[in-house]
């Protein structure tokens, strides 16, 4: 995805690292840039810890692993019941860090938010409190031929096929993949993804890890297309970081292609990518705007879809990760268009407009993967009318036999982030447009009639909110936030 706030991150003085060890005794309402709002006092942070420890036994299906909850991208947590259409609108706030603006995601993993910031550096936090219990440095990138950016990546957590311990994997913006301990962020090990010039903005990391088949696989694309690169998937053993295939987009000699998303897993074990567009002159040059299927061992190419070139943008990509459902596999093309196609045979089930298609000026675009529950799908995206009223963004619910709109809510500003999905029928969706006219912010919807039950904070809200452990994490230009019940 190349929306215009690809690149408009705050840059953010890197703070003072802080041990990594819980301090229950010691009152911690002020440790690093931790707002406590929730008022955890000096007498309540033992209860915390064991509440924390508690939610470390409890069973992974509480946590949000990976970006969009796993490689089948459903962005759905059946497990998380707690959050309710009838008490969403009474959630608090537990805590808050700042660390600077983000554009990656919150992983939840064994009791800790794993998260990257515009700071370049992977923070882990404490679940409960907010505590920084570690951090990472892995890089920025200064402003070149595109603007300066930061960590947008969000880190997988999984457990190391070799060695038994959880690992986090992430993509930095110098390049590299990174192996690190969950339990302190020690590096297990770092592979080339694609090392940026020092002159221009050419290789930049925007994929996030999927982790499946003892492998890391990661898209390679570029930072702003100032210049286009030669785009891809690559794939690396999950225990050693050593690269075990790549597969290019493009011709050798050729540019373009890039692939912005995430990977995604089928469910019999195929790659699947998305990707961007090719150079001027060849906008879908081979496999570029395209859904691409991979074996999962060599990223052998069996079968993708290239949109119709009547339906091509100038600066067209699939932006989305691909999302899989009642045997198809599905993406929405920064053309406003979502194509719904059978795994088997890679041909198109059907296609939808989701809502307008970018222009150029407007940070909205079809760039989100809808969540999916077992029976509907469910959009955010950029603008649509509605009843003859025009919205700059919507949620939507529709039927993923056939793309059938559902129910469809206007909202303020457009959504370019995926939306999320507890097992109570809440979707949490944000809202991301520097042209505001209302303010950006994260809302709580319910996911059976599209009602706005609540909006739980404000701000440029490009990350995917993510319900885990009975909680709801956020995170925005402003800071990563945590939700509960009161």
């Amino acid at each position: 995805m190349r929306g215009n706030g690809r690149a408009r991150l705050a840059i953010a003085a890197a703070p003072k690292r802080t041990a990594g060890t819980r301090r229950a005794a010691a009152c911690i309402a002020t440790l690093g840039s931790v707002a406590l709002i929730a008022g955890l006092a000096c007498g309540s942070a033992a209860a915390a810890v064991q509440q924390t420890a508690g939610r470390r036994a409890a069973a992974a299906a509480s946590d949000w692993p990976a970006y969009l909850n796993g490689p089948r991208h459903t962005s759905y947590s059946p497990s998380q019941t707690t959050i309710t259409t009838a008490n969403a609108s009474t959630l608090t706030l537990q805590w808050h860090v700042g660390n600077g603006a983000y554009l990656a995601s919150p992983t939840v993993a064994d009791g800790a938010v794993f998260i990257g910031s515009s700071n370049g550096y992977l923070y882990k936090l404490d679940e409960t409190t907010g505590a920084v219990l570690d951090r990472y440095y892995i890089g920025r990138q200064p402003a070149k031929t595109c603007p300066a950016v930061g960590v947008v990546s969000t880190a997988t957590v999984a457990t190391d096929p070799s060695t038994h311990q959880l690992t986090v994997y992430v993509a930095g913006p110098d390049g590299y993949l990174y192996a690190l301990s969950a339990a302190n962020l020690t590096l297990d090990w770092k592979s080339v993804v694609g090392i940026p010039s020092k002159k221009i903005s050419n290789y930049f990391n925007w994929s996030s890890p999927t982790v499946a088949h003892n492998r890391v696989y990661i898209g390679i694309s570029s930072n702003c297309d100032t210049p286009l690169i030669h785009g891809g998937v690559a794939s690396y053993s999950q225990a050693s970081g050593r690269k075990l295939s790549e597969f290019h987009t493009v011709p050798a000699d050729d540019i373009g292609g890039s692939v912005w998303s995430s990977i995604g897993i089928g469910p019999n074990g195929d790659v699947y990518a998305t990707t961007g567009n090719g150079p001027n002159g060849a906008p879908e040059l081979a496999y570029s705007d395209s859904i691409i299927k991979l074996g999962p061992y060599n990223l052998r190419y069996l079968g993708s879809f290239k949109i119709p070139a009547s339906q091509a943008l100038h600066d067209g990509d699939f932006g989305a990760s691909p999302v899989f459902f009642d045997g198809d596999v599905g993406a929405c093309n920064k053309n406003g268009i979502f194509y719904a196609l059978h795994t088997a045979t890679m041909r198109l089930a059907w296609e939808q407009r989701i809502g307008a298609k970018a222009n150029g000026v407007e940070e909205a675009e079809c760039s989100a993967a809808p969540a999916y529950n077992g029976k509907d799908l469910f959009f955010g995206g950029p603008g649509v009318t509605i009843d003859g009223t025009g919205y700059r963004g919507s949620v939507q619910e529709r039927n993923p036999a056939n793309g059938k709109l559902i129910w469809e809510t206007g909202l303020p500003n457009g959504v370019v982030g995926t939306p999320s999905l507890d097992g109570a029928g809440v979707l949490a969706v944000g809202t991301y447009e520097f042209k505001e006219t209302t303010r950006n912010a994260t809302y709580l919807v319910n996911a059976s009639n599209g009602t706005i039950l609540s909006t739980v904070t404000q701000g440029l809200d490009f990350p995917q909110s993510t319900f885990a452990d009975d909680w709801l994490f956020t995170a925005n230009y402003d800071g990563v936030s945590a939700w509960a019940l009161p």
